[in-house]
């Protein structure tokens, strides 16, 4: 097996190609239409089609970048919802769906608590996050993909209570309890002891 160099930060248009090549074999249904491609005010690195018919805008971080790329994925949803009749007239054989909600595909190095935290409260796959990792192997730049999803907010919540221990208390401490209630002027039937009043409260309240 041919020895495998990793590489640490690769020129964007080698990265683009290295992306494009292991998304075939990732996603054989995801087909790449276009490279670099302007949108709103930067250029979408891999615009894609899925196997819904629905256009993916891709876009490729190279580290403690993934809150801006985010933003711009966001922003190319904006920006592609309204033209998805204009690219059905210029390339009708694409396999466009007018009808399928443009998603987003996003690869990064590594992603910030923050960031993935935010794609939470978006629709499901609406934004698909996943990182890579580059390495060389006989000189070819090459990449390995991560997919990654975080369990739901509810499940981290119940996770944290389960691991907790259990509250003491010292009973000892506790002050007694009155006795029932018995008939008084309150309609609910409480009588002072009840209440815990303290004399100088009860003059006050008098």
């Amino acid at each position: 097996m041919a020895e495998l160099e990793w590489e640490g930060r690769p020129e964007r248009p080698s990265l683009r190609r290295a992306i494009r090549h292991q998304l075939r074999s990732f996603d054989p249904t995801v087909r790449v239409i276009a490279e670099s491609f302007l949108a709103e005010v930067s250029s979408i690195d891999l615009l894609a089609v899925g196997g819904e018919g629905e256009l993916i805008s891709i876009r490729i971080g190279q580290g403690g970048d993934d809150a801006v790329v985010l933003t711009q994925s966001l922003a190319d949803l904006t920006w592609l919802r309204p033209r998805l009749s204009d690219f059905l007239k210029l390339a009708p054989g694409l396999g466009i769906e007018p009808s399928a909600e443009p998603r987003a595909m996003l690869f990064c190095t590594n992603y910030a608590l923050e960031t993935r935290a935010a794609v939470e409260n978006l629709p499901s796959r609406s934004i698909e996050l996943l990182t890579y990792h580059c390495f060389r192997q006989q000189g070819q730049l090459a990449v390995l993909f991560e997919s990654w999803a975080l369990p739901h907010p509810r499940a981290l919540a119940q996770d944290r209570v389960e691991q907790r221990p259990p509250p003491t208390k010292d009973f000892k401490s506790q002050p007694p309890l009155a006795g029932p209630p018995s008939p008084s002027g309150f309609r609910t039937g409480l009588r002072d002891a009840d209440l815990c009043i303290e004399p100088d409260e009860e003059k006050i309240l008098d």
